[in-house]
């Protein structure tokens, strides 16, 4: 986002700018993680009054530009407040996201002047058109690194089985030394094989498999108590407790106690429950026309 050397035939508050005296626009942004997916926090501080009273009655709006050139996303949030929160979801980001607020005209402003305008401006008047810069804010260049782990492809630290028993009915869990094993019934594991080159399929299989066997193992993590470290050298334990990690959230034997399982075991998963409802929603739809 290059718009510092732009020539605006009108004046505009920016930094290092003369067409304002003693009139500021700040923005400053504050990332954390939600789950899998990055927050800002955005604030601006306008000292200009005119244009403050022209925003509180709608004339001139707050504009955040949000834009990844690695996934190309881009994204402006209009909002009056001066405090906004914005969640980017993990698929829309990657690698350096930019960030830039600006005051912009909400809609088409005459002969707008300002007793703030610097000497060669003072006295004059613009025609405003909806859409044009007034101040330009801080611009910020976050860095967003992918913080999902395997764990969502299910290999990581799950191992789904065919159960050998010709009577088996139902899924069974099991903690094993290299991964948490999933058996499933031999004709349900046949069809969950076939399931697995769909896409769209995913969140309904995470929904139905992952998620119950993440429950079971932070079950049983919870009932070891200040045993916890008899599972501290499986292969499953760690991989969990980096993809916990990375949503915040330690394995310990103090913090496990309060763990919120239904919770956590969502959004390791970037809550699959919620996109395979969506998907039955959707796809109910299309076959009922």
């Amino acid at each position: 986002m290059q718009i510092r050397n732009r020539y605006y035939p009108y004046p505009v508050i920016m930094e290092d700018g003369d067409y304002y005296l003693g009139s500021t626009f700040t923005s400053s942004v504050r990332q954390s993680l939600d789950g899998y997916n990055v927050k800002l926090e955005i604030e601006v501080c306008l000292s200009d009054q005119k244009m403050k009273n022209m925003i509180e009655s709608g004339q001139l709006a707050y504009v955040h530009h949000i834009e990844c050139s690695h996934t190309c996303f881009r994204k402006a949030i209009t909002t009056f407040d001066d405090k906004a929160e914005i969640l980017l979801k993990d698929s829309e980001v990657n690698g350096t996201v930019q960030v830039c607020s600006f005051v912009v005209a909400n809609r088409n402003i005459d002969k707008y002047t300002n007793d703030s305008f610097s000497a060669d401006y003072r006295g004059w008047k613009f025609d405003i058109d909806k859409g044009c810069v007034m101040a330009i804010g801080n611009e910020y260049d976050l860095s967003v690194n992918k913080v999902k782990d395997d764990l969502s492809n299910t290999s990581s630290i799950f191992s789904i089985v065919k159960n050998m028993d010709p009577l088996a009915c139902r899924m069974i869990i099991e903690l094993g030394k290299e991964k948490i094993v999933v058996s499933l019934p031999e004709q349900t594991y046949n069809q969950y094989t076939s399931t697995q080159t769909f896409g769209d399929i995913q969140p309904i299989m995470h929904s139905m498999i992952i998620i119950p066997a993440l429950l079971f193992t932070f079950s049983e993590l919870i009932k070891a108590g200040d045993q916890l470290y008899e599972y501290e050298d499986c292969r499953w334990f760690k991989g969990l407790k980096k993809a916990c990690n990375a949503i915040s959230i330690d394995l310990t034997e103090e913090s496990i106690k309060n763990i919120d399982a239904v919770k956590v075991s969502q959004q390791l998963l970037d809550n699959p429950i919620v996109e395979a409802i969506e998907f039955c929603a959707i796809g109910g739809a299309s076959y009922e026309d």
